[in-house]
């Protein structure tokens, strides 16, 4: 699993926003196809405190038995289940690397959300072998894709964060070096050479005003840790520099005068 730990805090500021920009499309076309197939087995990768099973599980009826896959107890004690729908769990503390691998031979359908861009090609690759192996099929969401949009006048060090940042997502976060931006593309080809139906959707966030503000605050402290961590034999200097990129952004955004777009991209694949 990778190592990096995430509060139950942020997750539970996200998951407003990742409810939004879901690419629906994608949802219905694989409620339909597990209705055609009879499936009810799925597989929920790095599950947190279940979200991904909150959205899902009203929207796939026919998904009754879930196994929940996470490294991290603290967010395991707090799974919620979905209260308008009645599901079979099975929550697991495991290792993503060996747990959440070997259980995909039980699975008929393997989903995970914002968990693709942490993890390395081997790994992804490892995962969508045993995938086919097993003529499952996979919904993965909110895999960041590098791209950010400010609306109103562009920051000079605009393009410098996202630059930095896209570089730290491609570190090491447990499973090798991650593939970050490139991991929802590197996916779609990978399932596309073992014959799937595999699709892209953008799913990005949207954020906009006071009901925003925490959750962009938050992405924002992230930003500026994920950068300084690039630069900390560069002096003082580059690291007030992020600083004050992140409170112009801050004070823009929280005065109404800027909305926030963070790329992500769903990617469904379906056995033919």
């Amino acid at each position: 699993m990778p190592t990096e730990r995430f509060a139950a805090e942020w997750l539970a500021l996200r998951e407003p926003a990742d409810h939004r920009a879901r690419a629906a499309a994608l949802e219905q076309r694989l409620a339909l196809a597990g209705a055609r197939a009879g499936w009810r087995r799925i597989l929920d990768l790095g599950c947190g405190t279940g979200a991904n099973l909150r959205h899902l599980a009203p929207r796939l009826p026919w998904a009754r038995d879930w196994t929940l896959i996470d490294h991290d107890a603290d967010l395991l004690a707090r799974l919620t289940p979905p209260t308008e729908c009645s599901v079979c769990l099975q929550p697991m503390l495991g290792d993503l690397h060996t747990d959440g691998l070997a259980a995909v031979a039980r699975a008929e359908v393997v989903t995970a959300s914002a968990l693709l861009d942490l993890v390395s090609a081997a790994w992804l690759d490892d995962l969508i072998g045993r995938i086919h192996a097993r003529g499952a099929a996979a919904l993965f969401t909110l895999s960041y894709d590098g791209r950010v949009a400010w609306s109103g006048p562009a920051d000079a060090d605009d393009d410098w964060m996202r630059a930095l940042v896209n570089r730290h997502q491609r570190t090491d976060k447990g499973l090798g070096a991650a593939l970050g931006p490139d991991a929802a593309a590197h996916a779609c080809t990978r399932f596309r050479a073992l014959g799937y139906d595999c699709t892209l959707a953008p799913s990005p966030w949207r954020l906009q005003g006071s009901a925003d503000t925490a959750l962009a605050t938050a992405w924002l402290e992230g930003w500026a840790q994920a950068a300084a961590a690039l630069v900390p034999t560069q002096g003082r200097h580059q690291g007030e520099r992020i600083q004050a990129w992140c409170e112009r952004r801050r004070a823009a955004f929280t005065s109404g005068g800027t909305a926030l777009e963070v790329g992500h991209l769903d990617l469904l694949a379906l056995p033919i």
